[in-house]
C-alpha cells in the first residue's frame, strides 16, 4: 500500500514538472521568438548587391547609342523597420511619394529582403531627398545605371535590349544575379559578359553596413555601323514597304523587311535595319502586356536580316553563274560563257523520274537568244534551267549530283555566317539525303519519291525548299568578289574569322561586275529602278529576284546591289517579304541607299519596273 502511493506520489511529480519544462519550451518558441531571431540576424553578415554600369555603345563615328547614367534610387532598411516605428515610416513615404499605391506600400513593408528599392527620386527635389536621408536612419539612397537607347528604334534589333535574368540567364552569364539584368537581345546579348561590369556590395551585420565594393562599369562596345547610313536605310526600306502596300494587292498587309550594308574590303556591318522596329527604351521604362502582345504579334521582336528565312529567288543564279564558269557546266551543247541558247519563254524535256515535263520563264515571249551575260542580265530562268538539266543528265545519282548544293555551301548557304550577334538561323539547301530525311521527320513536305530531277531545277533559280537570310546573301555575293568567306561583324575590335576562302580568279571578279552591271542599265532587269541615276547608273550593278511563296503569299522582292563595279567598297542586300516584285520594290529601295553611300542627291523610292 505504502509503496502504490509513493508510486503515484513519484509518477505525479514528474508530470508536474514535464508541464512545467513543456511551457517553457513553448514560451521560448513564441514569447521570445522574435528576440531570438534578432539576435541572429545580428550576428549574421549578408550581402546587398549594387547594379554595375553597362558599357557604352558608339558608332564607327563615335557617336553614342547607348549609355548608362546613375540615378537616385531611395531604399528602405527592413531591418532597421520595427513594429514601433513601422506606422512612422509608411506615412513618410505616402506623404512624399503620392505616385504609390497603398498596395506598392503594403509590399514594401511586407518584403523580407535587407533593402527594399522604395522609388527612384531623379525627378524629386534635393530637399526632400536631404530631409529623407538625414532624419530618417531607415532609408538609404543608392545610385543605380539606367540603361538609355539614343536613337530608340533606330538600333533596335542590333543593339537589342537589357530584362530581368531568368534562370538560364543566371546558369550562362556570371553577373546577371548581381546586376538584375542581362542582355536580353542584340549585342547586349552577344557581349553580355563585357557589358555587364561586376557589381558592388554592400556587406550588412545585422542592420548596419560594415564594409563595401563599388561596382566596376562594363567596357564600352565600338561598332562599324554608322548611324546616318542606318538612319537612310529605315527610311528607304519603309518607303519600299508603303510601295509594296500601295501596288500589290495581298490578303495580309506587307510589314517585313530587311536591309543590310555589308563593307567588301573588311567584312563589317554598316547597316542593318529589319522591319518592324521596336523601342528598346519600353524594356527599360516597363512595357506594357498589350503592346508587347501587339509587338509579338506582329514579329517586331524578329531581327529579319540575320533572322527571316525566305526563297532568295533568282538572287541565287549567281551560284550556278560561278559554278558554270568554274566547272564548263553550260546548256547542253554549249561550250563556253559566250555560246548562246535560244530561249523562247519555256523549256520541255523528258524527265523520266516523275518531275513536270515543261519549265515556262517568267517571260512568256522568251528572251530570245541568250549567253551567260544575258542571262543575269534578263533573268532568263530558261538558260539555268538548262544548266541544271545537264548537270542532272550528267551526274544524277551519282555524287556528282549535288555539285550545285557543294558550291552554294562554299559560299556559306546553309549555314551561320557567325556574325556577333545571338539567335542567327541557318536556312535550307535541299538535297537528296535531306529529302530522305525529311520522309522520316517531316512526311509532309516531300513526296514519297524523295528528290527528283525537278527539285534541282527549282533549286538552280532559288525556288522549293531552299531558304536563306538577307546577312547569307549578302555575304555570299562579298565571297564571290573577294574569295574569302568571312563572318560579318558589328564590334569593330571582334576577331576576323575566315570560314573558308574559294578559288576565284580576278578575271572571274571583273567578268562578274561587268554582268552585274548589266542588270542596272539598259535592257536589264532593274534598269527603270536605276534610270534615275542617269550615267550614275553605268558604275552601279546588282541583281533582282522574285521568290514565289506557297498558297496565296505575295512574292518575296530581292534585290542585292554592288556600290561600284570600278571600285566596289558596299554590298547591299534588300528584301521585303511578300513585296512583290525585286525589280520594283527592293531595286529602287537598294538604290536609295546607294546614292546615299556614293554621296549622290536622295530621291525618293519610286515603283520600278515588273520583270521577273
Amino acid at each position: 500500500m505504502f509503496n502504490q502511493k509513493r508510486l503515484k506520489f513519484t509518477f505525479l511529480s514528474f508530470f508536474i514538472l514535464l508541464v512545467f519544462i513543456l511551457f517553457d519550451i513553448f514560451q521560448l518558441q513564441t514569447s521570445e521568438f522574435l528576440s531570438s531571431s534578432e539576435i541572429i540576424d545580428q550576428q549574421n553578415l549578408d550581402k546587398f548587391y549594387i547594379t554595375a554600369p553597362r558599357g557604352e555603345i558608339f558608332d564607327v563615328n563615335g557617336e553614342k547609342l547607348a549609355e548608362s547614367k546613375l540615378e537616385p534610387y531611395l531604399f528602405l532598411n527592413m531591418r532597421k523597420i520595427t513594429s514601433q516605428n513601422s506606422s512612422e515610416y509608411r506615412q513618410i513615404i505616402q506623404y512624399n511619394f503620392p505616385e504609390l499605391t497603398n498596395l506598392e506600400i503594403n509590399e514594401i513593408f511586407e518584403s523580407k529582403e535587407i533593402l527594399k528599392l522604395v522609388t527612384n527620386l531623379y525627378s524629386v527635389e534635393y530637399e526632400i531627398r536631404n530631409n529623407i536621408l538625414n532624419n530618417f536612419d531607415a532609408f538609404l539612397i543608392i545610385d543605380l545605371p539606367v540603361r538609355s537607347y539614343i536613337k530608340n528604334e533606330l538600333f533596335a534589333h542590333t543593339i537589342g535590349y537589357i530584362g530581368l535574368p531568368n534562370q538560364e540567364d543566371y546558369e550562362e552569364f556570371k553577373n546577371s544575379l548581381g546586376n538584375n539584368q542581362v542582355g536580353k537581345n542584340g549585342l547586349e546579348r552577344y557581349y553580355e559578359d563585357y557589358l555587364s561590369g561586376i557589381p558592388g556590395e554592400l556587406i550588412f551585420l545585422g542592420s548596419d553596413i560594415i564594409d563595401s565594393k563599388q561596382p566596376i562599369p562594363g567596357g564600352d562596345l565600338f561598332l562599324s555601323m554608322d548611324s546616318s547610313t542606318q538612319y537612310v536605310t529605315k527610311e528607304s526600306l519603309q518607303q519600299g514597304i508603303d510601295l509594296a502596300n500601295k501596288s500589290f494587292e495581298s490578303i495580309n498587309e506587307i510589314k517585313r523587311g530587311a536591309s543590310v550594308v555589308l563593307d567588301i574590303e573588311t567584312g563589317n556591318i554598316v547597316s542593318m535595319v529589319s522591319l518592324p522596329d521596336f523601342n528598346p527604351n519600353k524594356f527599360v521604362s516597363g512595357i506594357s502586356d498589350f503592346e508587347y502582345k501587339q509587338l509579338d504579334r506582329d514579329q517586331a521582336f524578329n531581327n529579319f536580316a540575320i533572322q527571316g528565312l525566305y526563297p532568295p529567288g533568282s538572287v541565287f543564279k549567281v551560284v550556278a553563274y560561278w559554278l558554270a564558269l568554274s566547272e564548263n557546266i553550260f546548256p547542253e551543247g554549249l561550250s563556253n560563257r559566250d555560246s548562246k541558247v535560244d530561249c523562247v519563254g519555256s523549256l520541255s524535256f523528258g524527265f523520266v523520274d516523275g518531275s513536270k515535263q515543261v519549265y515556262n520563264d517568267w517571260k512568256l515571249e522568251g528572251h530570245g537568244k541568250v549567253d551567260l551575260t544575258d542571262a543575269i542580265k534578263q533573268s532568263c530562268n530558261v538558260y539555268f534551267w538548262d544548266i541544271a538539266l545537264n548537270i542532272w543528265r550528267n551526274f544524277g545519282n551519282t555524287e556528282g549530283e549535288s555539285i550545285l548544293q557543294e558550291y552554294s555551301k562554299e559560299l556559306g548557304f546553309s549555314k551561320k555566317t557567325n556574325i556577333d550577334l545571338p539567335f542567327e538561323k541557318v536556312g535550307i539547301i535541299p538535297d537528296r539525303d535531306l529529302f530522305e530525311e525529311w520522309k522520316i521527320s517531316r512526311p509532309g513536305l516531300v513526296r514519297d519519291e524523295g528528290w527528283l530531277g525537278g527539285d534541282l531545277m527549282n533549286l538552280i533559280i532559288g525556288q522549293g525548299a531552299i531558304t536563306t537570310t538577307p546577312l547569307q546573301v549578302a555575304n555570299a555575293y562579298r565571297t564571290l568578289l573577294t574569295g574569302e568567306n568571312l563572318s560579318p561583324t558589328l564590334n569593330v575590335n571582334a576577331e576576323k574569322i575566315i570560314n573558308n576562302k574559294i578559288n576565284v580568279s580576278d578575271e572571274f571578279i571583273s567578268f562578274l561586275l561587268n554582268d552585274l552591271n548589266t542588270v542596272t542599265n539598259e535592257g536589264g532587269t532593274a534598269y527603270v529602278s536605276f534610270s534615275i541615276l542617269g550615267n550614275k547608273a553605268n558604275d552601279i550593278g546588282g541583281k533582282t529576284g522574285t521568290a514565289q511563296n506557297a498558297g496565296d503569299k505575295n512574292n518575296t522582292s530581292w534585290f542585292v546591289g554592288v556600290d561600284s563595279v570600278s571600285d566596289p567598297k558596299y554590298i547591299i542586300a534588300t528584301v521585303v517579304d511578300e513585296g512583290g516584285s525585286g525589280s520594283a520594290v527592293a531595286a529602287p529601295v537598294s538604290r536609295r541607299i546607294i546614292q546615299h553611300l556614293r554621296k549622290y542627291e536622295l530621291t525618293p523610292v519610286k515603283f520600278g519596273e515588273i520583270t521577273e
